[in-house]
């Protein structure tokens, strides 16, 4: 290989010595050219000794967290590859190539060990920090919005129809209300998990990568202006309107047909409980349709803070809970006598307040994957 013998040229004779090196990287193009290099200066210089630390594992982001903070060091451009020698840090390719050569020969003849920080403990308590700064406020209120935004409102009120066709008792009731809801966080969980492998996949590419996060961007921006307009739609309407044909941001009547239908199908006590599940992983997915505009934003913003992949998981199970919580709270009223009509006062009544806080999530998420942009 060519760049091992310009090592081998400017490296001289080897000393007894070792050099322990931190590489810290998940699975991105830029990574894999950084580890071609490291392994390439690792048979250059006899005395190096690279320790390859991938991010996915839970240890080794902790261990990158407790390093940054005693040293206090910031990835200032959010490189996806560092590098620890002792108490230097080098972030992106470039500082790596560029830097970490000449260090290397300055050292030949020394034994530098590996910089020891905080304990695991430490760099624990700063990766729940970290995830409270951003990932609990983000997830908490893009979760609970997500799971009244007007998509997902008419089939709620159609769930609650659902629960009085199949409802003779309260427990009834709740036995249907969660066993359908069980179906929808079970499909919106596999989604999730499949745009998160999806997504994960595109770091291998970052030019890719790059435009993905750039049309999420103008995604979150068409968004937010459509539930403005919508919003003052609804305002010029009434608040006791009906529901405008005019309005975008809503379950296409199509779908909205799509799913009344798969509904009223499994509204029968022979097919009882396998029915009522069957039509919420249905439902799940006709509606996705309309929720994955919060809900793939969302999964890119979890993968660019926790890049652990078990990290990742936990908050896709925790929003997830939240988008299901108003089934939830919805199944417990229906057992006590709330109806469909009530739910059709309320759509109304807070039509224009959820497209407002709709249109300022799409800014907030638009603005953090701004922030987040590389």
């Amino acid at each position: 290989m060519a760049l091992t013998g310009l090592f081998l040229a400017v490296s001289g004779p080897s000393l007894a010595s070792e050099i322990n090196l931190r590489f810290f990287h998940s699975d991105c193009r830029e990574c894999e050219e950084t580890k071609e290099f490291l392994e390439a200066l690792n048979g250059a210089f006899d005395e190096i000794t690279l320790h390859d630390l991938p991010l996915e594992q839970e240890e080794n982001y902790l261990l990158l967290l407790a390093l940054e903070k005693d040293l206090n060091s910031v990835n200032e451009k959010n490189a996806p590859v560092s590098l620890f020698l002792f108490t230097n840090a080098f972030y992106g390719i470039t500082a790596i190539t560029n830097s970490l050569p000449p260090k290397i020969i300055a050292l030949q003849g020394q034994d530098v060990p590996l910089y020891e920080p905080g304990s695991a403990k430490e760099g624990g308590e700063l990766a729940s920090e970290r995830m409270k700064s951003f990932t609990l406020t983000s997830v908490l209120v893009n979760g609970l919005l997500d799971g009244i935004n007007p998509c997902a409102f008419a089939t709620l009120i159609l769930f609650i129809s659902l629960l009085s066709v199949y409802g003779t008792s309260k427990s009834e009731i709740v036995v249907t209300g969660l066993t359908f809801t069980s179906a929808v966080f079970l499909t919106y969980l596999a989604l999730g998990l499949g745009f998160l492998n999806v997504i994960k996949a595109l770091t291998i590419f970052p030019k890719i990568k790059f435009c993905f996060d750039i049309a999420l961007i103008i995604f979150c921006l068409v968004c937010a202006a459509l539930s403005i307009k919508d919003a003052i739609t609804v305002k010029r309407s009434g608040t006791g309107a009906k529901e405008s044909e005019d309005l975008t941001m809503k379950l296409p009547p199509r779908l909205r047909s799509m799913i009344t239908k798969i509904l009223s199908s499994y509204a029968g006590k022979k097919r009882w409980l396998f029915g009522v599940f069957l039509a919420g992983f249905l439902v799940s997915l006709l509606e996705s349709v309309c929720t994955g505009q919060v809900y793939i934003p969302t999964i890119n913003l979890i993968i660019k803070n926790n890049p652990a992949q078990v990290t990742a998981w936990l908050w896709l199970v925790f929003y997830n809970s939240l988008f299901a919580l108003p089934l939830v709270i919805l199944t417990f009223l229906a057992a006590f006598g709330l109806r469909s009509q009530f739910m059709l006062k309320v759509q109304r009544k807070g039509a224009f307040p959820i497209r407002i806080g709709m249109a300022l999530l799409f800014l907030f998420m638009a603005a953090l994957l701004i922030a987040h942009l590389r």
